[in-house]
């Protein structure tokens, strides 16, 4: 049925090409794609040039498996323009695993593998798993870490922090790599007033190396130290 409407479709448009031609294309969601790419990876043939091939195309037939992107969804906003809605998959953080950078979501659940790195996605290390399974929850020995994994991405959002890596010891302890000083941030309590400190003193590590102590930090116990390396 959807190919009969799509050869019906493509014998209509030899007579109102010039009419549906797309000269305009409205890209939203995309956050790891360029507007220029999803142009290209939507319309990628002649008759995809054309805003009723194109909506039909993508209402009846299976959409193409594009790296990092969920779905996406094409509307028609007159005869020569069309909108394209990109859903980007939910990604918190990548493992590297036999080669190649491993994505997976808040649940833990492995959404891509790819030769790619995507810029703002921290690497996570430390992590033990036995097995990995695209579209499955990486099978660690605490689930309850990929909680911790949440928080401490979305607090690093907020404070606009950039740390090269985010590492959990053996006893799930968290620590971020800034450069060459490793943060210690202790069993996840209290990240959120870490987090905001370590944010003012940033400009400060910049030049040191060692380790930063601030496991015990609170708002009522302030203390910090750093382990000068060396």
């Amino acid at each position: 049925m959807a190919a009969a409407v799509l050869a019906v479709t493509a014998v209509l448009l030899l007579s109102v090409a010039g009419v549906f031609r797309i000269t305009e294309v409205t890209v939203t969601g995309n956050v790891n794609y360029t507007k220029e790419e999803i142009v290209d990876l939507v319309m990628e043939d002649g008759y995809r040039r054309n805003t009723l091939y194109l909506y039909l195309r993508y209402k009846y037939l299976e959409h193409p498996v594009i790296p990092f992107i969920d779905t996406f969804e094409v509307e028609i906003d007159s005869p020569g323009s069309v909108s394209i809605r990109v859903y980007e998959k939910s990604i918190v953080g990548y493992v590297r695993y036999l080669g190649k950078n491993v994505y997976f979501d808040k649940d833990g659940i492995v959404v891509e593998s790819s030769d790619e790195l995507l810029e703002g996605i921290p690497m996570i290390s430390g992590l033990s798993f036995d097995q990995l399974t695209m579209y499955q929850a990486l099978n660690v020995r605490d689930p309850k870490i990929f909680d911790t994994i949440l928080d401490i991405t979305q607090l690093l959002t907020k404070y606009e922090l950039k740390p090269d890596e985010i590492r959990f010891g053996t006893t799930n302890e968290l620590y971020l790599q800034m450069g060459d000083v490793k943060v210690a941030l202790g069993a996840g309590e209290h990240l959120d007033e870490k987090t905001a400190r370590l944010k003012q003193l940033e400009a400060d590590l910049a030049d040191k190396s060692g380790t930063l102590h601030m496991e015990n930090y609170t708002d009522e116990s302030t203390h910090i130290s750093l382990d000068v390396a060396g």
